[in-house]
């Protein structure tokens, strides 16, 4: 197929996805889960139009790459503030530990071949997916948001330096292990270098330089994002890892000044192009036939998808002090929605024989799961608590849908809740 038109293809895609949230029906679903299931219609599972070989394949992978790179430089410590983010680390450390145990029982049973890298992939959070849909929904300013961000910030760094740390110590041991060190020492120094830096002569500088038709600091920006993502790449590191880094580098120069202009054409570089690329070829990668056809595929996709909510349900309860009540089941459905790391470490998983491509499948077909179905349960939940009606016949559904999961998983949580307290009694 000529990649023109398979790039022409999702670029329809890319259009008419954010266009269809703008009516009734689809107001609730955020348009990246337009963008997946448009792909996987458009693609070998579906009508065929378009597929992610060549330099469609490459220019997906850069738009993950840039989806991590624009979150380095969204990830803002102090608007989240320091409780959200100390409960967020508390609660996915929580999560990190029933993981443990999920992954340990399908181990046991013969269901799974690397139990401690599916313990890794099931408490992450989309950070950079949940960014455009908390402020699509006027949530990214509000104390929920505040909350959700802080549990996605540690659900998404966690996972990705224990990712690598893990990788480093089953293949190479010491020398990728010292390799692995090497690169967090000048990422560190990278950050603190670059804050250092920033000053008010800085970022005159970099705001002048924006109106030249070189627009040399974007030039400059995206020279530190390939270069960091290069060297991730040479000390095998994970690529986004680079570019997280990267990201928070250049928030450090910019952030807050007359410089912040360069951040706002960055985010119109990614969200405009690249990041749209990725979950529309995300989509046209995935098998939806091959997941289907197989029981035992069918079985692994629900027990994954159950696997990336339920290890979030108990430790919502540490939030029963800072939201309302009702807040709590939308908390954990944001904090459940995964698909990038989802997908970069079951694919490194499958390269390095660390994981088997059926669990990999599964893993990722329940990722795409959380990305297209959690979001807007839990803004129809939000909304459904605070009094709104829902409009158009997908937002009914759902919130048809939603009052019937509120009810089982609040009964679900107040029975897990009451054994904890018996037992703290005995």
């Amino acid at each position: 197929m000529n990649e023109f038109h398979a790039l022409f293809v999702i670029g329809i895609v890319a259009v008419f996805a954010p266009l269809l949230t703008r009516l009734p029906a689809f107001a609730r679903m955020p348009a990246v889960v337009l963008e997946l299931l448009l792909g996987i219609l458009i693609g070998p599972s579906g009508l065929g139009w378009a597929t992610s070989q060549g330099a469609i394949g490459f220019l997906g992978e850069f738009g993950l790459i840039f989806l991590f790179f624009q979150a380095g430089f969204e990830f803002n410590p102090e608007e989240i503030g320091a409780v959200p983010l100390r409960l967020g680390a508390i609660a996915w450390l929580a999560a990190f530990g029933l993981s443990v145990l999920f992954a340990g029982l399908l181990y046991a049973i013969g269901l799974l071949h690397a139990p401690l890298l599916i313990a890794l992939v099931l408490p992450t959070t989309a950070f950079g997916m949940l960014l455009p849909i908390l402020h699509e929904s006027g949530n990214l300013g509000t104390n929920f948001g505040r909350y959700v961000l802080g549990l996605a910030v540690a659900g998404e760094l966690g996972p990705l330096v224990l990712a690598a740390i893990v990788l480093a110590h089953q293949h190479h041991h010491l020398h990728e292990t010292i390799l692995t060190v090497v690169f967090f020492a000048i990422a560190i120094g990278a950050i603190l270098a670059a804050q250092r830096m920033r000053s008010r002569a800085l970022a005159g500088l970099i705001a002048g330089w924006m109106h030249d038709r070189s627009i040399l600091p974007v030039r400059i920006a995206l020279l530190i994002l390939l270069g960091l993502v290069s060297l991730a790449n040479e000390l095998g590191m994970e690529l986004v890892l680079g570019a997280y880094t990267a990201g928070m580098v250049i928030a450090m120069l910019v952030r807050d000044t007359r410089a912040e202009i360069l951040q706002n054409r960055l985010m119109s570089i990614g969200s405009g192009f690249f990041i749209p690329v990725f979950f529309i070829t995300s989509g046209v990668e995935f098998d939806l036939p091959g997941l289907l056809t197989s029981p035992g595929s069918i079985a692994r996709l629900i027990l994954f998808c159950a696997g990336f909510l339920l290890i979030r349900i108990v430790p919502v309860r540490l939030y029963k002090g800072a939201l309302p009540e009702n807040d709590l089941l939308p908390l954990a459905l944001l904090s459940s929605t995964t698909l990038p790391l989802v997908v970069a470490v079951t694919y490194l998983g499958v390269r390095t024989g660390d994981m088997l491509p059926e669990n990999a499948h599964a893993l990722v077909g329940a990722a795409v799961i959380t990305v297209a179905v959690f979001p807007a349960l839990a803004l129809v939940l939000r909304a459904k608590g605070e009094g709104a009606q829902p409009e158009g016949a997908v937002a009914i559904a759902i919130h048809r849908a939603a009052n019937l999961a509120s009810m089982r998983l609040s009964r679900f949580i107040g029975f897990v809740t009451e054994k904890t307290s018996r037992k703290r009694d005995i």
